[in-house]
């Protein structure tokens, strides 16, 4: 905590987030929803999901996807 000065579920959340990025720009999940990747990484609800990845990120996760178009 001292180190990193971030909670220990911040952390992980944070690769969760960038896990999600690595799943989505990955054309073999396609097939997914962005909660089916989300759930996929650890994300246990569609709202926390959310909230997490805007703020790591500064946009939603619907945002994100257009940028990668």
């Amino acid at each position: 905590n001292e180190y990193m000065n971030t909670s220990f579920q911040d952390f992980v959340n944070q690769y969760r987030v960038e896990e999600f990025i690595n799943r989505l720009k990955n054309d073999q999940n396609n097939h997914l929803t962005l909660l089916g990747i989300a759930t996929d990484v650890g994300f246990n609800s569609k709202s926390s999901f959310n909230a997490i990845f805007k703020r790591n990120k500064g946009l939603t996760p619907t945002q994100y996807k257009k940028t990668l178009s």
